[in-house]
């Protein structure tokens, strides 16, 4: 029973991780410089923020990728980078779902409903599944450049007197965090013994 138990438990802590890395920001950009320069862009699954200021201007807007384009521009960011971030947005409401599948599958087993190998392996197996789909949006996002002027996930680099770096937001990395955990409380739960539990109940 304890190990079922840990790896239940486990799981909810990822699946919480899980849903605030999905609302928060996975990537940030920050400019500061000559002609007043200084910016903060912050990129959301659903939408992109920025605020501070340009040429003397205050800059603060918040919008959709969709409507984004002309405003992302201006602060130099790559629009192209858009359509990446909205796949890594499907893909983390799909590792949701299955992260709540493998909870039900081990709840189930862990309070003993339903055949318990089967449970088993409906948790566990959705636990794994849950990882990949947690791995795989992160990994993708750092295969774009969210500047216009570099390639690169990390970075800082100054432009006409202007340094503009950028970096994953905390979302990004709780995502890792998530899928470590997906992968350790899956394999956990598959290596429980049916017959162990059985005969403790």
């Amino acid at each position: 029973m304890r190990k079922g138990s840990v790896a239940f438990g486990g799981m909810i802590v990822g699946l919480v991780l899980l849903i605030i890395a999905f609302i928060g920001p996975w990537y940030t950009m920050n400019g500061s410089g000559t002609l007043g320069v200084n910016y903060h862009v912050e990129f959301y699954l659903d939408h992109v923020e920025a605020k501070g200021s340009v040429a003397g201007q205050m800059i603060a807007w918040s919008s959709g990728y969709a409507e984004a384009q002309e405003n992302a521009q201006n602060v130099g960011v790559n629009t192209q980078s858009f359509t990446i971030i909205e796949t890594a947005r499907s893909l983390s409401l799909f590792a949701i779902a299955t992260g709540v599948l493998a909870l039900i599958g081990m709840a189930a087993f862990v309070f003993g409903f339903g055949t318990p190998r089967i449970m088993k392996y409906f948790g566990g197996g959705f636990a794994i599944i849950t990882f990949v789909l947690a791995l795989v949006p992160a990994v993708y996002v750092m295969t774009t450049g969210f500047s216009e002027n570099s390639t690169q996930f990390w970075f800082s680099q100054t432009v006409l007197g202007v340094t503009i770096a950028g970096g994953p937001g905390y979302s990004w990395f709780l995502m890792i965090v998530v899928a470590i955990i997906a992968v350790v409380c899956g394999v956990a739960f598959l290596l429980k013994k049916v017959n162990a539990e059985v005969q403790s109940k």
